[in-house]
């Protein structure tokens, strides 16, 4: 009998995260779902319930602004799930304004960057395989943005001083990806694989009524860019360890490995950026 497979994913209550859930539940996969709405992550939770039955789908809440919240709901996750095979950072902001929480940490950075950092050190025992054992694998969510993105201000990530798509939202989707590229080496030690998945243009609520687009890309969103579901298919696609000759710490756009920006491979920008996350996760 086969061992049914878990994936944890972040931001699972829409758009793109909400497709990858019924995706994977259609494939037979057990389903963590973080989320910082309690009764929509409920919701969705029962649904996929009724409509997978032979799958086990759990909910679990965190603000992913709040690393208090973030390490409880992993500490949850890994009592009831203590093999994952991948872990989906889906959870993303785009905003045209600073959103400073508890933290100190505007949105941007904190949800988009530091969260995933977070989620992906506290459930690396649960990630962990032995030689010989089919590699599990992390998946974070970049974006055709960082193209706009020539240099970045780590320490800047924090505080940002431009919002919008190619303001904070951009430099922290380049923060992202540097950070995948970084963490490779290490985690694949564990026999864990990274990857940065840009889906490319997406009809979703963020991006067709969030103030942080420019109003041309507001207004094109429902003829240019494409539905929730085929982008999930993309970045279901990239995240499967197979795929790529199991090549880690790559970026993956359009189901086709592209060539790493020279910011995400910079050793000095790297070091910078991980040295600030390890400062804030702790």
């Amino acid at each position: 009998m086969s061992i049914s497979k878990t994936a944890v994913i972040t931001g699972s209550t829409g758009g793109i995260g909400g497709e990858i859930a019924t995706l994977l539940a259609a494939e037979g996969w057990d389903l963590a779902l973080i989320n910082r709405s309690s009764d929509k992550s409920e919701s969705q939770r029962r649904g996929l319930g009724a409509a997978f039955p032979d799958v086990d789908v759990r909910a679990y809440h965190a603000d992913l602004t709040q690393i208090t919240q973030i390490r409880e709901a992993a500490e949850e996750v890994r009592t009831a799930h203590p093999r994952i095979d991948a872990l989906y950072n889906v959870s993303g902001v785009l905003a045209s304004s600073p959103s400073i929480g508890r933290s100190g940490h505007d949105a941007h950075y904190a949800v988009n960057v530091l969260a995933g950092y977070v989620l992906t050190q506290l459930l690396r025992p649960a990630l962990v395989r032995g030689e010989g054992e089919a590699p599990t694998m992390v998946s974070t969510m970049s974006s055709s943005a960082i193209k706009a993105v020539k240099w970045l201000d780590v320490a800047q990530l924090s505080r940002p001083e431009q919002f919008g798509l190619f303001g904070a939202y951009a430099a922290s989707k380049m923060a992202l990806t540097i950070m995948g590229t970084a963490m490779a080496d290490g985690l694949r030690r564990d026999n864990i694989l990274i990857r940065s998945v840009d889906p490319g243009p997406t009809r979703t609520s963020m991006t067709a009524g969030g103030d942080g687009m420019p109003l041309v890309l507001r207004w094109l969103a429902p003829l240019l860019f494409s539905p929730p579901d085929k982008q999930a298919a993309k970045v279901v696609f990239a995240t499967d360890p197979e795929r790529f000759d199991g090549r880690t710490g790559i970026l993956v756009a359009n189901r086709k490995e592209q060539p790493l920006p020279s910011l995400v491979t910079d050793p000095d920008v790297q070091a910078a950026l991980m040295d600030k996350l390890e400062r804030d996760a702790a």
